[in-house]
């Protein structure tokens, strides 16, 4: 085989140590995400086991929207970097790789027609690469995943590694896809690369190079500095910011169905953190959204005012009894949390009574052993001036509330734009925020922010500490023996 010399970018170089099923790479146009795909195939193809007759056969699918797309950009990436071991043929739309004993078909599918789909999903693969996959339907995936791992069969060793690559620019908050990607399953793993205006920003050596620039070695400061322009002229472009997000600074662009709540206020990169270990010692507050999905949204605020958002506990149709047992007091037993005090602060409706039992929200709460007291209002404007006020606050050159990614995904995938405005058919913005899935745990934040923003807590704590306090009787002095 002849050498083909390639250095992988970072993210391209995790992206490609990766053994999950499902691979995504995402970053800013120019970013060598492509290629970075490309040579994973490669690579994959010469790793695969030999056949009985000694070659190693893999069967990979190339998708995308148009055949003219896969023509105009894959084909050419492939062609470039690969000519010497490559032959395509237009009849069947087939890359042949031919190098040593590496034996290798590279299909280009299109999906503009019900039957390009039908072909696609009748194949026998190794695996499969969506190209620009967020132009792809995401219910492409799973059966496109039962055609990968059936070539090369048993009778010629089975194929060493199996399943799907996709590379692609940044997709739009609420889409299908933004959802997966913020909140993969167990068997996808997702690679994000940084902002083309940041000093991470790769590929830097290989855009917008001049023949002079390209004589320097890789890495010099003039041939970065030369590179850094392509990012900087598409900055300035005229499209707009949301498309200065998406493809430029690598960064979820605005969901057009709708209008983020928090889109002022919350920064990805600044309210978020991978994880966040709870304080020894200090209260935990906890926002309760009450009704047939109750949610629960843990809070607690160190020394200096920061507000953590340490974690969620979600339920869909049951009851807040059912919720207290199967799923709050197990999370507050666990290892994380077992021994911190907690308060609930609830949604001021549920101090109504039950039709039918005569108890409120509030009364099983307390039954159930929490301390419970309901937020000062529910008026809207307030709970969301409540959060938004600490999204603008500082504390020590930081957030004044940081989110634990980990522990909250969904409130964080809420955060980034799925508790939004809706929009009217004309495309007038209503004046509440929708009702879906994210809007329970942005509830249930609420009453946790008022409870902290509004001082009720200090009213809380100083109630707590006048309360009579039970004392245990001394066992008698002829019990002792």
């Amino acid at each position: 085989m002849p050498d083909i010399a390639f250095t992988p970018p970072p993210t391209v170089r995790e992206f490609m140590l990766s053994e999950a099923f499902f691979r995504i790479i995402a970053g800013p146009v120019g970013s060598g995400k492509t290629t970075g795909v490309m040579m994973e195939l490669l690579r994959r193809s010469c790793e695969q086991e030999p056949a009985a007759d000694g070659l190693r056969y893999t069967r990979w699918a190339i998708v995308r929207t148009t055949l003219k797309q896969l023509r105009d950009t894959v084909l050419k990436d492939i062609t470039q970097w690969l000519e010497p071991i490559v032959t395509f043929k237009v009849t069947d739309n087939t890359v042949y790789i031919a190098a040593g004993d590496v034996r290798s078909e590279w299909l280009l599918i299109p999906l503009e027609n019900q039957e390009d789909q039908k072909r696609l999903l009748s194949m026998q693969l190794t695996g499969a690469w969506l190209s620009e996959a967020i132009e792809i339907p995401l219910s492409l995936t799973e059966p496109l995943a039962g055609r990968c791992g059936r070539f090369p069969g048993a009778n010629m060793g089975g194929a060493t590694w199996f399943g799907m690559v996709a590379d692609t620019n940044m997709p739009t908050l609420g889409s299908e896809w933004a959802d997966y990607m913020m909140g993969p399953p167990e068997t996808t793993d997702v690679y994000v690369q940084p902002s083309g205006l940041s000093e991470e920003a790769e590929n830097l050596d290989w855009l917008m190079q001049t023949p002079e620039t390209l004589k320097l070695p890789v890495g010099h400061p003039e041939r970065i500095a030369q590179g850094r322009t392509y990012y900087e002229r598409l900055a300035a472009s005229p499209l707009g910011d949301a498309w200065i997000a998406r493809y430029v600074r690598a960064e979820y662009g605005e969901d057009p169905s709708g209008l983020a709540v928090h889109r002022e206020t919350f920064n990805i990169s600044f309210h978020i953190q991978d994880e966040i270990d709870p304080i020894q010692g200090q209260m935990l507050v906890i926002g309760q959204d009450f009704g047939r999905s109750p949610c629960s949204i843990i809070l607690q605020m160190d020394m200096k005012g920061k507000v953590r958002v340490l974690g969620e506990c979600l339920a869909e149709d049951i009851s807040l009894e059912l919720h207290l047992q199967k799923n709050l007091k197990p999370l507050l037993a666990s290892k994380r949390y077992a021994g911190l005090p907690s308060v609930i602060i609830g949604d001021p409706a549920g101090a109504a009574k039950d039709s039918l039992y005569e108890e409120t929200s509030f009364d099983l709460l307390k039954r159930n052993g929490f301390i419970a007291f309901p937020a000062p209002t529910n008026d809207i404007d307030a709970r969301l001036r409540a959060v938004d006020s600490l999204l603008l606050q500082q504390r020590d050159g930081g957030p004044a509330m940081l989110f634990s990614l980990m522990h909250c995904p969904k409130l964080v995938r809420g955060m980034m734009g799925g508790y939004r405005y809706a929009k009217t058919k004309s495309g007038q913005t209503k004046p509440l925020p929708d009702k879906n899935e994210y809007s329970h745990p942005a509830d249930a934040l609420q009453y946790g922010c008022l409870g902290i923003h509004g001082g009720l807590m200090t009213r809380i704590i100083q109630q707590m500490q006048r309360a009579p306090r039970q004392h245990r009787p001394r066992p008698p002095v002829g019990g002792w023996t």
